[in-house]
């Protein structure tokens, strides 16, 4: 048996990720699947275009291995990785802010409006994770904020 399948229940999605899609009330579609033959370490995504959160199982499988040297917390790891994919979902201010980020030519610029969609999906996500084991969220938030930090002052 996949490892995926230990997670997946009847209807196809793990159940905590059923779970938070219940408890955000979101319309958005989600699929999971590995990322067919290509490396990766994303762990997600959200199409606006399509309004779609899609998850990469290996993408989460390896970003545990990177952090945390095993895959014992890869259920925790899969529910922040959703919740913030759901935070990208549900940000009222991410077409605005794609935009902006599409008509700038500006480094700097882009890496601000970039930290900002980050920024605003991570906090959707700890309100929707009710800070369940808020040390581990914030680990995980700092790791995937570090790179949009660097000259975004």
């Amino acid at each position: 048996m996949r490892e995926m399948e230990l997670y997946k229940r009847e209807d196809g999605l793990p159940a905590v990720v059923q779970h938070l899609l219940d408890r955000s009330g979101s319309s958005v579609s989600v699929e999971i699947h590995d990322s067919e033959g290509r490396h990766t370490i994303a762990g997600g995504k959200y199409s606006l275009a399509q309004h779609k959160i899609t998850l990469y199982w290996d993408g989460i499988q390896e970003q545990c291995r990177t952090l945390y040297g095993s895959l014992k917390p890869f259920e925790q790891h899969l529910a922040a990785v959703f919740a913030h994919e759901l935070g990208h979902a549900e940000d009222r201010e991410l077409e605005e802010l794609a935009d902006q980020l599409d008509c700038t030519d500006d480094p700097l610029e882009k890496k601000r409006i970039a930290l900002r969609i980050e920024t605003n999906a991570w906090s959707y996500a700890s309100r929707l994770l009710q800070e369940d084991n808020s040390e581990f969220l914030h680990f995980l938030m700092h790791m995937s904020l570090e790179p949009y930090h660097d000259g975004a002052a």
